[in-house]
């Protein structure tokens, strides 16, 4: 029974340790472009863990009835064997009355030994045999006792690391719907942008028929429910700095330094941008190869 239950505090722990730490490497995964997978991952390894646990607990579960069987069965015999000192004591006591009385020549009463109840499937033994495997069984029940009290401190531990997953698990799922939403909303923007493909470049315009840059990417945000500034410089404020080779779907791409850009582009998250060039040309997708921005902004 000792071993099991040890066997059960190494499964508890080293779950425990695998889990911390995951979840702390989780947390430091800061990459954007791995932000999706990581959270997937902590999904997937969490819920594996999660089954672990309960199958875990299960297992100490079931020790705990047997144990607790066990524990009864113990209560049984002492029971029995209680009886029977009982018994052999009255017995001794008689004895030692009658062998009294014998030698004063006072009359004594005959007892029928073999009146005497010895309980169904116990042997008579002594005295002393019968109270030292009392002290035996006292000792298995007392054994007994403390198993059962560590398992059920296994399974409150058990209990809190499956809540304490489950947390985890929700949080990310969370998580997920939100990045997911997030992808929607950058391919809507995208998308918004696409339609306008092979309009002309007209300075100061913002749509329908024509666009400047600036223009174009304020006419692709509107259509997300997203206000931005109409110049360049009212949109490099937008939102965050990051690298343009950070940069992803739905992110800015700017020409020229902070607070003097002069051209704005939207990343389609694959090494191009759409964007509205010059005056004489069409809103069309090019690539950071062919004409690289100094930065890019993260507004989504």
């Amino acid at each position: 029974m000792k071993k099991t239950t040890t066997l059960t505090k190494l499964l508890i722990a080293g779950i425990a340790f695998s889990t911390s730490l995951f979840l702390s490497d989780q947390a430091h995964a800061a990459t954007p472009d791995d932000n999706k997978t990581a959270v997937e991952k902590l999904i997937s390894e969490s819920s594996q863990k999660l089954t672990q646990l309960k199958t875990v607990k299960l297992k100490s579960v079931e020790q705990t009835n047997e144990t607790t069987d066990q524990l009864s069965y113990i209560g049984m015999k002492i029971q029995k064997t209680q009886t029977a000192i009982e018994q052999l004591e009255d017995i001794q006591t008689v004895g030692t009355v009658t062998e009294s009385a014998k030698e004063k020549g006072t009359p004594t009463l005959t007892l029928d030994f073999a009146s005497v109840v010895v309980p169904k499937g116990e042997v008579s033994t002594p005295l002393d045999e019968k109270k030292e495997r009392l002290a035996e069984l006292n000792q298995q029940q007392k054994e007994l006792q403390t198993t059962i009290k560590e398992l059920s401190k296994e399974q409150s531990d058990l209990t809190d690391q499956e809540n304490q997953l489950s947390k985890k698990i929700d949080q990310a799922k969370q998580q997920q719907a939100e990045q997911n939403k997030q992808i929607d909303t950058r391919s809507a923007v995208i998308a918004a942008a696409k339609t306008h493909l092979g309009k002309p470049y007209v300075y100061g315009a913002a749509g329908p028929d024509a666009f400047d840059c600036s223009g174009l990417v304020q006419v692709a945000f509107a259509s997300i429910g997203r206000s931005l500034g109409r110049t360049t410089v009212d949109q490099e404020t937008a939102g965050t700095t990051i690298a343009v080779s950070e940069a992803q779907a739905g992110d800015l791409v700017f020409w020229g330094s902070h607070g003097g850009t002069y051209h704005v582009g939207i990343s389609t998250g694959d090494g191009s941008y759409i964007h509205a060039p010059v005056p004489g040309d069409v809103v069309q997708i090019a690539t950071v190869a062919s004409y690289s921005p100094d930065f890019a902004v993260r507004v989504l």
